[in-house]
């Protein structure tokens, strides 16, 4: 029986809305409404988060790409955060969340990962020349570069807070500032080589510096801060201290003009270099995020929910236009008055050539949450998620096509009993159905209207169906009709499996555990002293079983679920999905990016440094590397090499996906536009052949 306690959890909701509660992923509350607006520090810190405690003690300490690729979104999703291009337009960085580098030749339309083997966060970007860029980051992270990224150098930096932004001087580029958390301001002289600290007089995070020329220079941060330096940063001074809200970019539009942004829609400017400055209505409250003039009249403004701003006088009236689907645009950088890029969540970037007016997409692939994925064998695999979305692939992932599911509510699960039948399931009590392998999807009537979290099919006539509210469907037809069977209980149940036509196990909120002897007529709840919320359950056989949850629970039966023991894990992050390829071959996916592995049934567990920190809450695995993980702003990545074996202490266990039927013949059609009907995909301009 089990023994663990804890205080129960009251939050309701899909696994990919609740992590945002259940959790310390205040990214993804960032992205949230504004009633619900946290500090900007917390936006910028959570990023970090994972660093901060998992990667703390080595930078350098995993492989390349550790042992993952991604397939959607591409090239990849992780958040960017500062982008930049050299003068020819041509060749620049974007950087960005767990040590994301991207370097590009062509102006962005095809971009190339570079791997100085960092894991941290990368926050701040400034771009020299075709050759030469620097970075900052998470604990003092400072990067070099002077090859164009063929080889990139961390040099010492005399702080471990996190670092936001660089700048160098335009009058000398040997001078150079970065500031951080806790008002950090460093500097170097000798082209960020080495670094000194500067005597900063405020202790708020400040997230954006500027410089005029090698004396004057401007810091924004948080409570409506800005600091000013007139020689250098020797000296710096607080010259405005504006509300609570923080004022998150800063730039200088000429040597005597400077204009800083921040959240709630605050503009600022100076006339004086900073000394003393005036609000900007610009009709609007949305958080503004960055702010960069190309010139001393055009300049843009980039913010939350797809907002863009343009000027061309100067700052004196600003003009919006908006990026369809809304993203959230942390950064903004234009080479001239039509020529820019901006970027933001879930990896996305974008080009602009008239201004600001028109943006298209230079990466592919959807950004909807995707809440599980189910691969049949190692070619063909289903992904779904928020607003009716179904993917689907018949090469391993290589290639992900939309298929057309006719809602737009959230799906949560997706299943298959054989090659051609399968279920989707997900709000308002929708069940959608294919018998022709998920080319086309159709509804099936259920009568009721609550959410659906879980599905298990027996054959493709038997299968029951789990979601709020304690709801229990079960069809004995394929799903031409479905009928409510009592569960005893008004727990949200996340998910369902089923050993045999009579035996089966459901879990979900506050502990619940139910199991059914009699083909799912009746259900008894056998949880004893159990609180955390659990969110998958599997078996590798009819007696051993796993089941996963909140705050890293890992639960283990030997008897068919009739007993459980709770495996004391070590790991404190929510654990959302569990997949096995064997008895003795598990993988576990959860929040922060965390992927588990066991080799020996759960005796021992493996984490698996992913190169996201995302939440994931969808895993397929059928052993060495055919293994992908499905979760938030689209993410989907497939195991590049067999797991590794970075042992953590603590035995703990789980399981998931059967295997199938042998595998399919390749998907030869090209892959589908996953941001169908949202921005439009750039495409480089054609040039005109020279004349003889």
């Amino acid at each position: 029986m089990l023994t663990k306690s804890s205080k129960s959890v009251r939050q309701c909701g899909p696994r990919f809305l609740r992590a945002a509660r259940l959790t310390h992923d205040l990214s993804a509350r960032c992205r949230g409404k504004a009633s619900r607006r946290l500090p900007f520090a917390a936006c910028l810190l959570a990023a970090l988060a994972f660093i901060a405690v998992a990667g703390a003690t080595s930078t350098f300490a995993q492989t390349v790409d550790r042992g993952w690729e991604w397939q959607n979104p591409r090239p990849q999703g992780n958040a960017i955060s500062a982008i930049r291009f050299a003068a020819d337009k041509r060749h620049g960085w974007a950087v960005g969340a767990d040590g994301v580098i991207l370097y590009t030749s062509d102006g962005g339309f095809q971009w190339e990962s570079q791997h100085p083997r960092l894991v941290a966060s990368l926050n701040g970007l400034f771009v020299q020349d075709p050759k030469r860029a620097a970075i900052v980051g998470a604990r003092g992270t400072v990067v070099l570069t002077k090859n164009a990224g063929e080889r990139w150098i961390e040099v010492s930096a005399p702080t471990k807070d996190h670092l936001y932004s660089i700048t160098f001087a335009s009058d000398n580029p040997m001078h150079g500032w970065a500031v951080g958390t806790y008002g950090c301001i460093i500097a170097t002289a000798d082209g960020g080589l080495t670094w000194t600290t500067q005597k900063s007089p405020t202790r708020v995070h400040l997230y954006s510096v500027s410089f005029a020329n090698k004396n004057i220079g401007l810091a924004t941060g948080d409570r409506g801060t800005v600091v000013r330096t007139i020689d250098g940063g020797h000296h710096w001074k607080e010259a405005v201290k504006l509300g609570a809200l923080p004022f998150t970019g800063v730039t200088f539009i000429t040597a005597k003009r400077a204009i800083a942004v921040g959240y709630g829609g605050r503009v600022i400017m100076s006339d004086d270099a900073g000394l003393t400055w005036e609000p900007v209505d610009v009709q609007m409250t949305n958080d503004l995020l960055a702010v960069f003039f190309s010139d001393e009249q055009h300049g843009w403004i980039s913010g939350d929910n797809g907002v863009v701003l343009s000027t061309g006088n100067g700052g004196r009236l600003w003009l919006p236009a908006s990026v369809r689907t809304s993203p959230r645009l942390v950064t903004v950088y234009f080479a001239d008055e039509n020529t820019g890029w901006t970027a933001g969540s879930d990896g996305l970037l974008l080009r602009t050539d008239d201004g600001g007016i028109g943006w298209q997409r230079l990466t592919d692939g959807g950004r909807d949450d995707l809440a599980d994925i189910f691969f049949l064998d190692n070619s063909r695999g289903w992904a779904v998620g928020q607003h009716g979305k179904i993917l689907e692939t018949r090469s391993g992932g290589k290639l992900w096509t939309l298929r057309p599911s006719g809602t737009t509510v959230r799906l949560d699960a997706v299943t298959f009993s054989d090659e051609k039948h399968g279920w989707a399931i997900g709000e308002k009590g929708t069940i959608l159905h294919t018998d022709n392998g998920g080319a086309v999807w159709q509804a099936q009537q259920t009568g009721i209207d609550h959410e659906l979290l879980g599905a298990y099919f027996i054959s493709e006539k038997l299968g029951w169906v789990v979601g709020a509210r304690g709801h229990i469907l079960k069809t004995e037809d394929g799903g031409n009709a479905w009928r409510l069977v009592p569960s005893g209980t008004k727990a949200w149940l996340e998910d369902v499996h089923f050993l045999d036509e009579k035996h089966g196990v459901a879990v979900g909120s506050g502990g619940t555990i139910l199991r059914t002897e009699d083909g799912g007529e009746t259900w008894k709840d056998i949880a004893h002293n159990l609180r955390e919320w659990l969110y998958a359950v599997a078996f590798a056989d009819k007696l051993r079983g796993f089941a996963v949850g909140e705050k890293g629970i890992i639960l283990r039966t030997e008897d068919g679920g009739l007993t459980w023991k709770d495996m004391e894990s070590s790991v404190k992050t929510n654990l959302f999905a569990i997949s096995v390829a064997s008895r003795d071959d598990i993988l576990i996916a959860g929040d922060q990016g965390r992927v588990l592995a066991s080799r020996d049934g759960g005796l021992t567990w493996e984490t698996q440094p992913t190169i996201t920190s995302s939440p994931l809450f969808g895993v397929a695995y059928r052993g060495g590397s055919n293994a992908w993980v499905a979760g938030r702003g689209g993410a989907i990545l497939r195991r590049s090499e067999a797991l590794s074996t970075v042992k953590i202490s603590a035995p703990k266990l789980p399981p998931g996906l059967r295997s199938g039927p042998p595998k399919l013949k390749e998907e030869n059609s090209q892959q589908l536009n996953l941001d169908d009907g949202d921005i439009p995909k750039a495409v480089p301009p054609v040039r005109k052949p020279a004349k003889p």
